[in-house]
């Protein structure tokens, strides 16, 4: 099942669309056939295309030769008409344009792709996969024209109305809207909005905006300004970021949801502030211990996501646990824990309560982030979070830990492109010795979590900061797969060696594994899964999926789970997971997920 060169980039992302209402009201006079142009002589043939204005930008802006050569590129082109409405409500004129002027609206009309580019029926609601030239992401959204006919629209207000031209070089959406990247901080954008009014002055209040204002980390030194790509342990040729962005996600409810609550103005806010988050420093709304600045601080994530990016979309999931997706985020009310669910329910309870996101008024996108909107109230219930939500197995991909690898278009990214970083550049979350060499890539032929995996080589010392859960008792464990080419580590929590080396070249039917099939078992696996606890070890997950082969990984003698330990702290704190190479140079570790799971859970547990 396996192949032997994990580093060939087997299969690209391809994202099905999510929702297609009316779909049979789709003009089939939209499409458009194969022409052998390029992007940029597409666009130029002015007078059949109606494109003769963005066609005379990408000239001037020096881009005609860029989008004339091969690439994979998704252009957003705008027709005149959409352009005499953008002049006019600008209050500019196109003479007044400079060079980098134009340059910056072509850079927000097009993508270029690794490997691909986006066809109309890739679209699903939400941010495309990779940024524009801009650096921007483009958001997706669904709704109808005055016919009753399905369309799709970007940015929310700039429709495709004739799709899929495919060039030599990509392809050309025509869109009836000219794409204006967004000036605001996210303040100013909620501020826009006219329905975040309450959010909005507690927001204010609280000077929180301050602290997720800037669009780069400019504390970080790029390694190799001159060379995109670098070639890491003769293994795989790595795109290496060359700047840190940053990004932020704020949940927000909208007044209604206020009302709705019986909250009308910011003293009532406060109010409610207080009965979840204590009374100290009341007065002063920018201390971090604040009631109101804890309520806003849960509110907002470090990272930029859309709303289609808080969950894993991708194959490497069981069919029947699709439901059942999540993932854990930590927020910036320090060391608390926010759970997504599949459907964006957030903090879902045992009896069915959650948090939801509406969609309609959601995804609005600020310089360094976006603003989604809540169905209900959101707040860190310590008795709610520590006794339902959070008490549970919380199994979570190491790629989903440090917020740099959203931010920098690394995470569910790497299908098309294998990357790397540098020591410094996950910071606290995700740090390693000079002599590790690390490749992070994906493969949805491949045995790994969400498809994304981590890998060491060399004489690798690595920790990953773990997301802070309630204070209790944990067992801990990591998922991988076990090859021919993996190595020998010595794993550590919080600096204390935890057992003896673990051999991830050990396949499960090895004795000192002792996995069996379930089939082959007389009562499904249940004897063998104790005997293989007694060893150490467990079967991967059932709800895991190598979509190549259709493969639960749970099947599969190769994937397994190493119990680290149990653990039992006092507080909420961050924890760390080390491993340290302790065998030789060329042995591999894969960093892919990791599980906490409370030991009162252990009796109840699925095998998802």
């Amino acid at each position: 099942m396996k192949r032997k060169n994990i580093y060939i980039i087997s299969s690209l992302l391809l994202i099905q669309g999510l929702f297609y209402a009316c779909e049979e009201n789709i003009r089939e006079d939209a499409f458009y056939t194969f022409t052998g142009e390029t992007v940029a002589s597409f666009c130029g043939k002015t007078e059949e295309n109606n494109l003769s204005v963005f066609a005379r930008l990408i000239e001037e802006s020096g881009y005609y030769p860029l989008l004339s050569v091969y690439g994979h590129f998704t252009c957003f082109a705008p027709t005149d008409a959409a352009f005499d409405a953008y002049f006019r409500a600008e209050g500019i004129q196109y003479d007044n344009l400079s060079k980098e002027d134009k340059k910056k609206i072509v850079d927000e009309h097009i993508i270029k792709g690794v490997s691909r580019e986006y066809l109309y029926d890739d679209f699903q609601v939400g941010a495309l996969p990779l940024p524009n030239m801009g650096s921007r992401y483009l958001v997706v959204s669904f709704s109808e024209d005055e016919a009753g006919n399905s369309q799709r629209l970007v940015n929310k207000d700039c429709p495709v109305i004739n799709w899929d031209n495919k060039v030599h070089n990509g392809v050309v959406h025509v869109i009836g809207n000219v794409i204006k990247a967004s000036t605001f901080d996210l303040l100013s954008m909620m501020k826009e909005a006219g329905h975040f009014n309450l959010f909005a002055e507690a927001f204010a209040l609280t000077h929180l905006n301050d602290s997720i204002s800037e669009l780069y980390d400019y504390t970080y030194e790029d390694p190799s300004p001159n060379v995109d790509k670098v070639n890491v342990a003769d293994r795989a040729d790595c795109v290496i970021p060359h700047t840190r962005k940053l990004g932020y996600t704020i949940l927000a409810e909208t007044d209604a949801v206020f009302e709705q609550a019986g909250i009308h103005s910011l003293p009532e806010l406060i109010a409610l502030a207080k009965r979840y988050y204590g009374t100290e420093v009341p007065d002063d709304y920018t201390h971090r211990n604040n009631p109101l600045n804890k309520f806003i601080s849960y509110h907002i994530m470090d990272r930029q996501m859309s709303t289609n990016a808080f969950i894993y979309q991708g194959k490497n999931t069981t069919a029947y646990a699709m439901d059942k997706r999540y993932e854990y985020y930590e927020t910036m009310l320090k060391m608390r824990l926010i759970e997504f669910k599949a459907g964006n329910k957030i903090n879902t309870q045992k009896d069915g309560v959650f948090v939801g996101v509406d969609e309609s008024s959601s995804n609005l996108e600020g310089l360094n982030g976006y603003i989604h909107a809540l169905t209900d109230i959101l707040v860190y219930d310590e008795v709610v979070m520590i006794e339902d939500v959070l008490n549970k197995r919380i199994r979570f991909d190491a790629h989903a830990v440090p917020p740099q690898l959203t931010n920098n278009n690394i995470r569910w990214k790497t299908l098309d492109q294998p990357m790397t970083i540098t020591p410094e550049f996950c910071g606290d979350y995700f740090q390693f010795n000079p002599a590790t060499k690390i490749i992070m890539w994906a493969s949805e032929w491949w045995d790994a979590h969400q498809a994304d995996e981590i890998i060491m080589i060399g004489w690798y010392d690595f920790t990953l900061r773990l997301p802070p859960v309630p204070p209790g008792t944990y067992e801990i464990r990591f998922g991988y797969n076990s090859v021919d080419w993996r190595g020998i580590a010595q794993l550590f929590i919080d600096g204390q060696i935890c057992g003896i080396p673990v051999n991830l070249a050990m396949k499960g039917d090895n004795p000192m594994v002792g996995w069996i099939k379930d089939s082959n078992t007389p009562d499904n696996g249940v004897e063998n899964d104790k005997m293989m606890r007694n060893r150490g070890y467990m079967k991967s997950g059932n709800a895991i999926l190598n979509s190549g082969y259709e493969l639960p990984l749970r099947e599969s003698q190769n994937d397994l789970r190493v119990i680290v330990g149990t653990f039992t702290w006092q507080d909420y704190d961050y924890h760390y997971f080390r491993a340290k190479n302790v065998e030789r140079e060329l042995g591999e570790f894969q960093l892919d997920y990791i599980e906490y799971v409370p030991v009162s859970h252990l009796n109840v547990e699925d095998r998802d």
